[in-house]
Parts: C-alpha cells; sequence; structure tokens
C-alpha cells in the first residue's frame, strides 16, 4: 500500500516540476525587452531541460510504480 502512495506522490511532484519548468523556459538569443532593466530571471537551457527531464522521470516511474502497487494489492487480495 505505501508504493501506491509513494508514486502518487512522485507523479504529484513530477507535475509539478513540469508546472514550475514553464515559467522559466530559457529566452531565446539575442532577446531584449526595451525599457526594462536587467534581464528577467530564468534558467539557462540545460538546468530547464534537466528540468524537463526530472519532471517527466517523475512521472513515468511513479506511475509504472503505482501499477506495481496496484498489480500487488489485487493478487494479495485475490488470494485472501
Amino acid at each position: 500500500m505505501r508504493l501506491v502512495f509513494v508514486a502518487g506522490l512522485m507523479m504529484v511532484a513530477g507535475i509539478a516540476g513540469l508546472i514550475e519548468d514553464d515559467h522559466y523556459r530559457p529566452l531565446p538569443a539575442g532577446y531584449f525587452t526595451p525599457g526594462v532593466g536587467g534581464a528577467p530571471s530564468r534558467l539557462s537551457e540545460t538546468a530547464y531541460d534537466l528540468l524537463r527531464i526530472g519532471g517527466w522521470t517523475l512521472v513515468i516511474l511513479g506511475g509504472l510504480l503505482a501499477l506495481v502497487g496496484l498489480i500487488r494489492l489485487y493478487t494479495a487480495h485475490a488470494r485472501a
């Protein structure tokens, strides 16, 4: 049962990471906003890619763990 809860938490964390990476998408090269002092706070392309890959990894692994946990629960109840 704990496996299913941990998998759910992993999926929620992955989805939160995917939502958050959209706010910090890197700007195109040569981007300049006239009249705005300083560059907007964005992630570098490498950090952005790592955040996206990490988010999708958490979602996929969480889904697989949830599936394995639910299969274990089903087989345990089927034996009883």
